[in-house]
């Protein structure tokens, strides 16, 4: 167990939840001593929180790190358990996600695309993708159009493949290509604009 706050968090329940594979198996003893590995996933996981959309990053913290229940955390923000449970399985698919990309920050990112791609425009897209994991968010930032935004970021990603240079970085933009979206806040509207839309 490890301190945080005030709370004592199992790092065995937190790599457990956020695990792509079985976890079954790394179950261990409320009494064994947790690893390095352990604490640094936790680390990580936390600074993760800053990349979810705010309600999900704050729910996250207060239930897996503080063990406050989600019927409380309902209470809190004034909204029901139902949907503090959705909003924390979606979070948890978007860490899981995350954690499947290597550890890399933005400028070294910036660098190698730039130093790869001779196109400045081609070296945003796959930033971008990389940050919001969503073609019209690129496309909506750049002032390109969607179309444009998926033709180079798949021209790109078999740039770096035919080169052999850059293949951990191919195989994350391969994984953000089968996770698009993951990443982006869709807001749905709330119920008094729906009636006034079909009223309208």
């Amino acid at each position: 167990m490890a301190w945080f706050g005030h709370q004592m968090i199992d790092p065995i329940d937190i790599e457990t939840r956020f695990s792509n594979e079985d976890a079954f198996s790394q179950l261990a003893s409320i009494f064994t001593e947790p690893s390095e590995e352990a604490l640094a996933q936790i680390d990580r996981v936390k600074g993760m929180l800053d990349q979810l959309p705010d309600r999900e990053a704050d729910f996250v913290d207060l239930y897996y790190f503080r063990k406050i229940n989600q019927t409380d955390i309902a209470f809190i923000f004034g909204v029901s358990q139902p949907t503090v449970c959705y909003r924390l399985k979606r979070a948890t698919s978007r860490i899981q996600f995350l954690l499947q990309l290597p550890n890399i920050t933005r400028p070294q990112l910036e660098e190698a695309m730039s130093g790869f791609l001779a196109d400045p425009l081609d070296a945003s897209i796959m930033v971008l993708m990389w940050e919001t994991t969503c073609q019209s968010e690129v496309a909506k930032r750049l002032g390109v159009t969607q179309g444009l935004v998926r033709h180079r970021f798949i021209r790109s990603v078999k740039r770096m493949r035919a080169a052999n240079t850059l293949s951990e970085l191919a195989d994350m933009f391969d994984t953000i290509s089968e996770n698009l979206n993951i990443l982006r806040e869709v807001k749905r509207p709330s119920w008094d604009s729906r009636i006034t839309h079909v009223i309208n």
